[in-house]
């Protein structure tokens, strides 16, 4: 045999070889392009749920902020809001536009109401009869000793509470729930005490 013919079948051999791994870097930089797509498209999701979820804290926080800028939860933990602005009305629910559109988003109910966790009186002692505040907690008795050097002693009209107050946030389109709980400490009058604070 020449070597002229053990050439051409050996170049022909190594063409389908190149060929071969040709096709199979192809194969390889197409999967890699698909897994690149899916794992894009999953970042993306898993953004959206970030923030989708961000949208519905907002709301429910927004609604804890209502509550505790009105007195009227310490006194009714009920009717916390006590007129909401959804469209079916009752005690404890709000509607939320979180994008401005004009249409509510979210609907947010106080559930459980809000509840006082932990309540005591105000010693008279730990009053500053000059802050308008304290001298409201003072007792008659208490604010004729209210001067300098006095002794004051006893419970003041006044107790510090902690509340708690949960929101459930619900998205209108997915249905999905948020839930946000927040502690706040408000002075009530102490006989708000043994009606609000068991």
């Amino acid at each position: 045999m020449n070597k002229r013919c053990l050439h051409s079948a050996g170049s022909a051999r190594q063409k389908g070889f190149t060929l071969v791994m040709g096709m199979i870097m192809l194969v390889l930089l197409t999967l890699m392009a698909v897994a690149a797509f899916h794992l894009g498209a999953n970042q993306t999701i898993i953004v959206a749920n970030a923030q989708h979820k961000n949208e519905g804290v907002d709301a429910a926080q927004q609604a804890i902020d209502t509550v505790i800028n009105s007195s009227n939860f310490t006194q009714n933990p009920a009717a916390a809001i006590a007129i909401g602005n959804c469209s079916d009305g009752g005690a404890n629910k709000m509607c939320v536009d979180s994008n401005g559109d004009g249409a509510n988003d979210f609907t947010v109910t106080l559930t459980p109401a809000p509840a006082c966790v932990a309540a005591a009186p105000i010693p008279a002692a730990n009053l500053d009869f000059a802050k308008a505040d304290d001298l409201a907690c003072a007792t008659e008795t208490q604010q004729a000793f209210g001067v300098s050097g006095a002794t004051v002693t006893g419970d003041s009209l006044c107790a510090n509470s902690t509340w708690e107050v949960n929101a459930q946030a619900v998205d209108s389109a997915t249905n999905t729930a948020v839930n946000v709980t927040q502690g706040v400490a408000v002075r009530i009058a102490a006989t708000d005490m043994t009606t609000n604070c068991p």
